[in-house]
């Protein structure tokens, strides 16, 4: 095994020994044309005892010696270019071979690259480190997502039982404060269970345990699963535009695809600041967009889809909303934006389609 400078010096000789040899013949050949012939002449006239024959040497060796420069030249330049590229898409090979696999690699898939042989020190040494990087990754995000569900089976339990027990207590003759008290325990225990039932979603989807996918038209899936927010506009308006010039269908699991358009509608319903406000829900050729009205200032786009976080605090909710939004698309390789149009937030989903034929409309 070489190390990346002897086996860059080697090749580098082996180039110059190559291009030596496709250049010396030429030089050889060319001095002969230009100058031999001349030389010839002039012993051939000395021997028969003739005149020398007059001869501009200056003019011809220096029209000489420039056509020998360039042809030389042309020779050694396209050699030289030639010869390098092969070695240097040989010599780095390994390198773009390791990088490929790299930049493809997935985490959450559990699938270590292997990487191939190389007589190169420093890319095996890359090699073997990029490896035992990737296998000490694995093993803590393995670790990560089995305390994530491990956690999230082993509170479901304490908290239906507190839920029941509330229900028990909710039965019995209570003062008002104690009812009060007891009403404030009973939402508390409600949004632990949405947050662990969130917490268990999430690791859910990272285990990639969701790997039933159906062909979905988005129009109509939307258009189906819209009966059930009536109860819950309190005074908002829900509106919907289809305006798809050439629908489609897109490849989703159906769970996830009703919890990302859950999860848009209820935090565009929690941020309208005004009753009797618009949601808007837009059906593009490839996009899937909800918008609200609120407040005109934009929000941190960067923060936005990170796990707890709060844009307002006095809002209700667990902060894991759009970071539920974010992993959804994140698995089924859509993207997801947000902007700010006319007083309007807007988060924008960007589809795949299979094809341009609707199923339903």
């Amino acid at each position: 095994m070489k190390s990346l400078l002897n086996k860059s010096l080697f090749q580098f000789l082996v180039c110059a020994a190559i291009i030596f040899l496709l250049t010396a013949p030429l030089f050889y050949l060319l001095t002969r044309h230009f100058h031999a012939e001349e030389i010839i002449d002039i012993r051939e006239s000395v021997q028969q005892g003739d005149s020398i024959p007059p001869l501009d040497l200056e003019e011809d060796i220096m029209i000489g010696m420039m056509i020998q420069f360039l042809l030389i030249f042309v020779v050694l330049s396209i050699s030289l270019l030639i010869t390098m590229r092969f070695i240097t898409r040989r010599l780095w090979h390994p390198f773009d071979d390791t990088l490929q696999k790299t930049e493809q690699f997935n985490l959450a898939q559990g699938d270590i690259p292997r990487f191939g042989e190389t007589e190169i020190k420093e890319f095996a040494r890359l090699n073997r480190s990029l490896k035992r990087l990737m296998e000490k990754d694995q093993e803590s995000f393995r670790i990560q997502k089995e305390f994530t569900e491990n956690a999230s089976h082993e509170l479901q339990t304490p908290i239906a039982i507190t839920r029941s027990k509330l229900d028990l207590l909710m039965q019995e003759e209570l003062t008002e404060r104690q009812m009060n008290l007891i009403s404030d325990l009973y939402d508390i225990n409600t949004r632990v269970g949405h947050l662990n039932r969130n917490l268990l979603l999430l690791a859910k989807i990272e285990n990639a345990q969701y790997k039933e996918m159906e062909d979905i038209d988005p129009g109509h899936f939307i258009k189906v699963s819209l009966p059930m927010y009536e109860a819950l506009q309190d005074g908002l308006r829900l509106s919907v535009f289809d305006n798809r010039t050439h629908p489609g269908i897109v490849r989703a699991n159906p769970a996830l695809l009703e919890c990302l358009l859950n999860n848009l509608i209820i935090n565009a319903m929690r941020h309208t600041t005004t009753i009797g406000s618009e949601i808007k829900i837009i059906i593009g050729d490839c996009s899937l967009a909800v918008s609200n009205q609120g407040e005109g200032k934009a929000l941190d786009s960067q923060a936005l889809f990170q796990r707890f976080r709060f844009g307002d605090t006095k809002k209700v909710g667990n902060g894991l909303g759009l970071s539920i939004v974010k992993a959804i698309c994140d698995y089924h390789k859509w993207s997801v934006q947000y902007s700010v149009e006319s007083g309007f937030h807007v988060f924008t989903v960007l589809l795949k389609k299979i094809n341009q034929k609707s199923l339903l409309v």
